[in-house]
Formats: C-alpha cells, sequence, structure tokens
C-alpha cells in the first residue's frame, strides 16, 4: 500500500470506465439491448463488492496494526519506566557512598591523629630505651679499658714467646748438626765394631784350632794390644752412648718448647681476631653513640609537646589496635572504591540504556505519527469510496431509467450522456476539492503533533533538571578521570613505540629461518595416498555391486571389473608388506651375524676363549694361545672333552671342578699353563736361534 500524502488510489479508476463507455456510446449508433445493460449492472455490482472486501480488510489490517502499535507502546512505557526507577535508585546509591566516603574520610584524619600520638608514645619509649643504652655504654668502656690491658699483655707475652722460639729453632738447628755429626760418627764406631767382632770370632777359631799350651811372646804382646784397645773402644763408645742421651734429653726439651711456641702462635691468631671484632665493636658503638644524640634531639623536641607521661606498653597496645583498625579501614575503603566504580560502570550503562530508550520513543512516536497519517489517509479513502459507491448507484438508476425509456428517440439519449459528463465533471472536482483537504488536515496534524512534542519536552526539562546537577557533577569527574586516562594512555603509547622499536631491531638482526623439510616419498604420504586408493576403489565397486543387484534379473554370474582391481591393488599391498619383511629379516640376520662375530671377539680378547655353540647342548671352546687345541662340554651329560697336552690334567681336574666346583679358575689355571708354555716354546727357539 503507497502512501502518498493527500492523494487516493481511487481517483482514476472508477470514472475511466463510465467516461469510456460514454464516448462509445456516442459514437456507436443506438443499438444497446437490454442484455448489454444487464452485464454492466452485474460488473458494476462486482466491482462495488469487491471493494467493499477491500475495504474490510483494509479496516481489519489497519485494527491489528493499532493493537500491535499499542502493545509495542505499552511495553516501551514499562521499560522507561523500569530504566527511569533504575536511574533514580542508582543516584540513590552514588548519593550514600559520598556520604559514606566522607564519613571515612573523617574517620580517617582520626585516626591520622590517632598515629600521631602514638609517635609521641614511641618518642617516650625511645626515651627509656637511651637511658638503657647509656648503661650500656658504661658497660661497654669498662669491658674496653679491660680488654686494652689483657691485649697488652697477651702482646707482651707474644713478643716473649717469639723471642724464645727464635731462639729454641736457632738451638735446635745446632743440635741437630751435632746429632748428624754424632749418628755418622755412630755409624762408623759400629762398622768398625763389627770388624773387630769378626776378628774376635776369628781369633776365637784359631784359637781353638792352635790349642796349644805353648804361646810365644810375640803373640802374648799382640794380645795384650788388642785387649788394651778394645777396651778404650769400650770406654770411647759408653761415652758417646751418654752424649747421645744428653742429646736426646735437649731434644725433648726442645720439642716441648716448639709446641708451646705453637700454643702460643694459635692463642696470638686467636686474640688478633678478637681484636678485630673489638674494633668491629667500636664501630657499632660509634654508630649508636650518634643514633643516641639523634634520639636525644628528637626527645628533646618532643618532651615540649609531652603532657602525659604514659606507660610504653599501653603505648604499644594503643599502636596495635590502631594499626589494626588501619588495616580494616584501608580494606573497607578498597572494598567501597570498587563499588564505587561498579556503580559508575551501571551509571554509564544505565544513561546508554536511557539514550537506547529516548531514541525508541522518538521512533515510537514517529511511527505514530505515520500510523495517524495512514489511518486520516483511509478515512478519507473510505469516505471517497462510499462517495463512489452513490455515485455509481446513481448511474445505476440512470441506467435503468435508460432501460425503460428505450423506446423513446436519442433525443432522450444525448440529454443522459450530458448528464453523466457533468456528473463526472463534478465528481472530478469534488475529488480534487477532496485532495486539497486532505492536505490541508495532514499540515494542521504535523503541526499540532510538533506543539505536543514541544510541550512533552519542556516536561521532561522540568523533570530531568534535578538530574542535570548530579550528572554535571559526574561529567567534572568523568572529565577529571579522562586526563589521568590520557595521561596512561601517553605512557602505554611510549611503551608501544619502544617495543616497535625493538621489534625492528630483533626483525633487523635477520635471524636465519627455521625450514622444516618434507622427503616427496615420506611414510605419512605413502600412507594416506594408499588410503585414498583404497576408498577410491572401494566406493567404485560399491557402485559397482549396486548396479549389478539393481540389474540381478539375468541369471549370469559376473563379477565388476571394479572388484578385480581392489583385490589387485590389496594382493599388491600385501606383497609390498611381506617384501619389507623379508628385507627386516635379512637387515636382522646380518646385524645378529655381525653383533654375534664382536660378541666372540670381545669374549676370545677378554677371556682368552672362544666359543663355539654346536648341537646337542655342546659347547666348544678354543684358546686363544693354542688356536689348534679345544675343549668340548657336554652340558646335557656333565662331561668334559680336551686334545690339550697338559701333565697334570688330572690333578687340575681334581682339584678345580670335583673338590671345588669352580669351572672359570680350572680354565684360568689352563690358560696360565697355556701362556706359560708358549713363552717356553719361543725361549727355546730363540736359544737355538
Amino acid at each position: 500500500m503507497s502512501v502518498s500524502g493527500g492523494s487516493s488510489p481511487f481517483l482514476e479508476t472508477p470514472l475511466e470506465a463510465t467516461s469510456d463507455k460514454g464516448i462509445h456510446l456516442e459514437d456507436s449508433p443506438v443499438r444497446v439491448g437490454k442484455n448489454n445493460h444487464v452485464d454492466t449492472i452485474e460488473a458494476k455490482d462486482r466491482q462495488i463488492i469487491s471493494l467493499e472486501y477491500k475495504l474490510n480488510t483494509l479496516q481489519n489490517e489497519f485494527e491489528l496494526e493499532r493493537l500491535q502499535t499499542q502493545r509495542q507502546c505499552n511495553t516501551l512505557d514499562k521499560q522507561y519506566r523500569s530504566a527511569v526507577d533504575e536511574l533514580e535508585k542508582a543516584l540513590d546509591d552514588t548519593k550514600f557512598l559520598h556520604e559514606s566516603n566522607s564519613k571515612l574520610q573523617e574517620e580517617l584524619s582520626v585516626v591520622k591523629d590517632q598515629l600521631n600520638s602514638t609517635e609521641l608514645e614511641k618518642d617516650k619509649i625511645i626515651n627509656g630505651l637511651q637511658f638503657k643504652i647509656r648503661a650500656i655504654e658504661q658497660e661497654l668502656s669498662d669491658s674496653r679499658l679491660n680488654q686494652d690491658s689483657e691485649r697488652s699483655k697477651l702482646t707482651n707475652e707474644v713478643e716473649t714467646c717469639k723471642i724464645e722460639n727464635e731462639n729454641s729453632q736457632a738451638l735446635l738447628a745446632k743440635y741437630e748438626e751435632e746429632l748428624q755429626k754424632q749418628s755418622s760418627e755412630l755409624k762408623n764406631l759400629i762398622k768398625s765394631n763389627n770388624e773387630k767382632d769378626i776378628e774376635i770370632s776369628e781369633l776365637k777359631t784359631t784359637k781353638i784350632v792352635n790349642s796349644h799350651p805353648n804361646y810365644s811372646t810375640e803373640d802374648l804382646q799382640e794380645l795384650a794390644t788388642m785387649n788394651r784397645m778394645f777396651q778404650d773402644q769400650m770406654k770411647y763408645v759408653k761415652e758417646l752412648e751418654e752424649a747421645n742421651i744428653k742429646q736426646a734429653n735437649e731434644l725433648k726439651r726442645l720439642r716441648n718448647l716448639n709446641d708451646s711456641s705453637q700454643f702460643w702462635k694459635s692463642e696470638n691468631e686467636k686474640l688478633q681476631s678478637k681484636l678485630q671484632d673489638l674494633e668491629i665493636l667500636e664501630n657499632n658503638i660509634q654508630e649508636l653513640q650518634v643514633e643516641n644524640i639523634d634520639l636525644k634531639s628528637k626527645l628533646t623536641s618532643m618532651n615540649i609537646f609531652d603532657d602525659q607521661n604514659d606507660k610504653p606498653e599501653n603505648i604499644i597496645n594503643d599502636w596495635q589496635l590502631t594499626k589494626k583498625e588501619n588495616l580494616i579501614l584501608t580494606d573497607e575503603n578498597s572494598k567501597l572504591k570498587l563499588s564505587v566504580n561498579n556503580l559508575k560502570l551501571l551509571n554509564e550503562e544505565l544513561a546508554m540504556e536511557r539514550n537506547q530508550l529516548l531514541d525508541l520513543n522518538k521512533n515510537y512516536e514517529s511511527s505514530l505519527i505515520n500510523l495517524k497519517k495512514l489511518n486520516h489517509e483511509l478515512d478519507q479513502q473510505r469516505l471517497l469510496s462510499f462517495e463512489e459507491c452513490k455515485l455509481l448507484r446513481k448511474q445505476l438508476d440512470d441506467v435503468n431509467e435508460v432501460v425503460t425509456s428505450d423506446n423513446e428517440g436519442r433525443t432522450k439519449e444525448m440529454q443522459s450522456h450530458k448528464e453523466l459528463e457533468t456528473l463526472i465533471d463534478d465528481y472530478k472536482n469534488k475529488t480534487d476539492d477532496l485532495t486539497n483537504e486532505l492536505k490541508h488536515i495532514n499540515e494542521q496534524l504535523l503541526n499540532s503533533q510538533k506543539e505536543q512534542q514541544n510541550q512533552l519536552t519542556k516536561k521532561r526539562k522540568t523533570n530531568d533538571y534535578n538530574g542535570l546537577s548530579y550528572y554535571s557533577q559526574r561529567m567534572n569527574e568523568l572529565q577529571l578521570e579522562n586526563v589521568e586516562l590520557k595521561r596512561n594512555l601517553q605512557k602505554y603509547q611510549n611503551l608501544n613505540k619502544l617495543l616497535e622499536e625493538k621489534t625492528k631491531k630483533l626483525i633487523s638482526l635477520k635471524e636465519k629461518k627455521i625450514r622444516i623439510l618434507q622427503l616427496r616419498d615420506n611414510p605419512l604420504a605413502n600412507d594416506q595416498f594408499i588410503k585414498k586408493k583404497q576408498i577410491t576403489l572401494l566406493q567404485n565397486e560399491n557402485k559397482d555391486l549396486m548396479e549389478q543387484i539393481k540389474d540381478s534379473a539375468s541369471d549370469v554370474r559376473t563379477v565388476p571389473f571394479s572388484v578385480y582391481e581392489s583385490l589387485s591393488f590389496e594382493l599388491k599391498q600385501q606383497e609390498n608388506e611381506i617384501f619389507k619383511v623379508n628385507k627386516k629379516s635379512v637387515r636382522l640376520k646380518e646385524m645378529f651375524n655381525k653383533k654375534s662375530l664382536e660378541f666372540i671377539d670381545v669374549v676370545n680378547s677378554i677371556l682368552g676363549f672362544r666359543l663355539e655353540f654346536q648341537q646337542d647342548n655342546k659347547v666348544k671352546i678354543y684358546s686363544c694361545f693354542k688356536p689348534d687345541k679345544f675343549l668340548v662340554v657336554d652340558l646335557v651329560k656333565n662331561t668334559l672333552v680336551s686334545n690339550l697336552n697338559l701333565h697334570n690334567w688330572d690333578e687340575l681336574l681334581k682339584l678345580w671342578i670335583e673338590e671345588r666346583g669352580q669351572i672359570p679358575c680350572f680354565l684360568a689355571t689352563v690358560t696360565l699353563q697355556l701362556w706359560e708354555q708358549l713363552n717356553s716354546e719361543k725361549n727355546v727357539e730363540l736359544t737355538s736361534i
């Protein structure tokens, strides 16, 4: 349905047919019968019925659209009211939050005052501690004097010990030289003594041999001289032994002196470490003195404001309580800040919803205006249709009169035609007047609606005046937040620039790109290719079999070619798998043979035997020293056969196998004997050469 301002669709349709018919009547001769007139009447009746039907349908549609618009209006009104209620609630919550924030700020100021009072109380505690520090300082000064006196004593003792140590070391060097000399002399004397003993033994033997009573004088003189010599040597040896004992005693004394000097050295080192600790303590004491002076200055400044003399315990308890309260208040403040931020977000969302509702309201109002326009135009069209109906009825009456007065002359028909033309002209004039009136009425309606909208906006402005004051405050807060956000944005932009520069530098490094290469003939691609081929072959086979089942009228049993292709493909795959398995088995055999040879070589080089496993659970053992000879061990019968030439074969078997049951030891002894045989044979060959 096209809505054109003021014009109606029935302006051209109803009278066109009549005007055409009138013209036809003027041109055609008077041969119109009763049947033609009846047909025109029936056609006009049908047109009237169709027009009434259209009118009813339009009225029904209009009523349905009006009901829908009323429902939409009701829902929009409900949403608008709920949004306004939520806005009012949010405003109340924000006011409550502002009040609670002011209260919390007042409480914070009170807490700050309490903290200041606690600081004053702390200063009092510091004064008490300063008195204690003074007492400690006096004790430290006393201990320092004692330490200085002990230090001087210890330094003197250390110096004396050092002098004694040096003297003892010089004496030790002298005594060691003398001891070395005496030890060398003793060795020489011992040698000479041994020689004399040998001579005495020889003399005794000669005395026994020549045990004759008659001695010559010369022999007696020689014996006397020899006796004297021996007695002198004995005296000299005794003197040397006494000197040696004295030197040993002196060595013991010097060793004791050396031990004592080492002990005093360790004591000296300990005292020096203590002295270093004392220096560190002196530095700490100086720092404490400086801190004490600062505390005294603070005390003097705080004593001016100190009126009450509270105990330090009470001050500490009050301070702990205030600390706990401060923590609780900070937590509450953070929670309130979070709730305020959430409320701000809610307020912003509600404002967005309010704007959306206002837009919806405007759209709703514009739709109402359009609907009113349509309603008005439909009313106008209805009136026009009624008038057209009246005109058509008049025309029908005139036609009937024409039918009744058919026998009259052409003069009457011409008069009727003229009357019809006048009626058509009147009808056209009336329709033009009605269209002009429609335009005028539409303009009046638009002006009235604009006036109503202006009045509504004025009312809204008066209602929203109280809300605007709050929104102005909110706007100021948002502007401040906007400034902070801009600062943060600038920071992040600077960071972004730095990161971009870093990324450019990293890109400019031009690191080697890693390329993942893939072989054309890789197992995954082959597997996928095989699966695809199998699927295509099976699909073709399925299609052919389905076609054969559909065309199963013939008794001839045939197999499609696709079945043969799929089976041949499966056979090829199986042959490939068998070939791969055979290839694997050959490789495994080769590897097994290589590893077994390596194992045999390793056993031969380490153990000295080469093992050869035979049938019937027999093991042949070849020695590396005699590769021609071997041992055969039957593990079933527990027997041992060999072709080795060993002279003590039976003894080895009894000892190592029968008695002790140690085969490894038996084999080890066999290898040793074979090695000895080899060496003996080589030596014989060398001697013969």
